[in-house]
C-alpha cells in the first residue's frame, strides 16, 4: 500500500494521461463509452484498456508505430509485463506497464487474467488462424475478451459473484460481434477465420466462399445462426449488469449497444459481410448515450427486464 501511495503521489497522473492520450487517439467504441464512467473508475478503465488497445495494436498493425511505442512485437512486450509482475515497476518501465501493475494490485486482480490475455494476442501472430470447433472459439475469447469482462467487475465492483459469469458473457457477445462484422477483413488482411469451421461447414460454407466474396445462402445461412447466438449472449450479458454497482453500469450499457448494434446492421444487409465495413456513426453514438443516460434507470427496471422475466426466472432456478 505505501508503493501505492508513493506511485499515486508521483507517477500517476502522467502515466494516467499517457493511457488516455494513447486509448483515444485510436476513438474506439468502448474509449467513447468510458466518458459516462465516475472519475475514479473512468480513469481505471482507460488505464486498462490502453493495456488491452497497446499490445492488440502491436499484433494486428504490426507495422503501425504508435505514440510511445517501445516494443517491436507482442513477446517483448509479454517479456516486460512478466519482469514488472516480478519485480516490480521502475521508472523505465513502460508507463502502460507501470500503470497497470498499481491498478492490478490496489484492486486485487488476478495477474493471471492478463497473461490469458496476453497469450490470445500471441495466438493471433498466427497468419493461418482457423478455430475448428465453437468449444475452441470459447476458449479463445476467455483470452481475448471475457477475462476483460471479469477485470472489469474488480474495476466497477460487484454485489453478487454471478456478476462474473455474465460479464464473461457480455464478453463473448462484444467479441463474436466484431467476428462477424470483420469477417471479409480478417480474411483479405491477415487471413484469418475466426468462425469455428466445423460451424461453418454444416451450412456448407467454405473457406474458398469467404476468400472469393461470394454472398452465398450458405455463408448468410450461417451468418443468421451466429448472429442468433449472439443476440442471446447480448441478453445475457446486459441482464448481468444488475449484479455490478448501478452507478457505473451506464458506460457498459452504451457499449453493449454499440457493439450489437453492428451485428443488427448486418442482419440489414442481409448478413452480407463484403459490403462496405460497418461503421456507427457519431450521431448514433451520441444517441445512444443520450439514451441510456437519461433512460437506464426505466431501461433497467421495467422495459429490459420486463421484456425477460421468463429470462429472469430460469436465471434464478438455476441458482437454488
Amino acid at each position: 500500500m505505501t508503493k501505492y501511495i508513493t506511485y499515486v503521489n508521483t507517477q500517476y497522473d502522467a502515466d494516467y494521461e499517457y493511457c488516455k492520450q494513447f486509448l483515444f487517439s485510436f476513438g474506439s467504441n468502448y474509449a467513447f463509452a468510458t466518458r459516462l464512467f465516475t472519475k475514479d473508475i473512468r480513469k481505471a478503465t482507460v488505464i486498462f484498456y490502453a493495456f488491452v488497445r497497446y499490445p492488440d495494436e502491436l499484433v494486428d498493425n504490426p507495422n503501425l508505430k504508435m505514440p510511445g511505442q517501445t516494443h517491436a512485437n507482442i513477446y517483448e512486450y509479454k517479456n516486460e509485463w512478466g519482469h514488472v509482475i516480478k519485480n516490480g515497476p521502475s521508472n523505465a518501465t513502460h508507463p502502460i506497464l507501470r500503470a497497470n501493475y498499481f491498478l492490478f494490485t490496489n484492486k486485487n486482480i488476478p495477474f493471471e487474467y492478463a497473461g490469458d490475455f496476453i497469450q490470445a494476442m500471441i495466438e493471433d501472430v498466427s497468419s493461418d488462424m482457423r478455430i475448428r470447433t465453437y468449444a475452441e472459439l470459447v476458449k479463445y475469447m476467455w483470452g481475448s475478451a471475457s477475462v476483460v469482462g471479469h477485470i472489469m467487475c474488480h474495476i466497477i465492483g460487484y454485489n453478487n459473484v454471478r456478476a462474473f459469469s455474465h460479464a464473461q458473457s457480455l464478453g463473448e457477445a462484444m467479441q463474436l460481434a466484431n467476428f462477424l462484422r470483420d469477417i471479409d477483413e480478417d480474411y483479405q488482411d491477415r487471413n484469418r477465420i475466426y468462425l469455428p469451421m466445423n460451424d461453418l461447414a454444416v451450412f456448407g460454407v467454405t473457406e474458398n466462399m469467404i476468400a472469393q466474396r461470394q454472398h452465398t445462402k450458405e455463408l448468410k445461412n450461417a451468418l443468421r445462426y451466429f448472429y442468433e447466438k449472439n443476440e442471446k449472449l447480448f441478453d445475457r450479458g446486459i441482464y448481468g449488469l444488475r449484479f455490478l454497482h448501478w452507478k457505473n453500469i451506464y458506460p457498459l450499457l452504451l457499449a453493449s449497444y454499440t457493439y450489437r448494434e453492428n451485428i443488427r446492421i448486418l442482419k440489414k444487409r442481409n448478413f452480407n459481410p463484403f459490403l462496405d465495413r460497418i461503421r456507427i456513426p457519431t450521431w448514433k453514438k451520441v444517441w445512444f448515450s443520450f439514451l441510456i443516460t437519461f433512460a437506464a434507470p426505466v431501461y433497467l427496471l421495467s422495459s429490459y427486464f420486463s421484456k425477460n422475466q421468463k429470462y429472469q426466472e430460469n436465471e434464478e432456478s438455476k441458482q437454488e
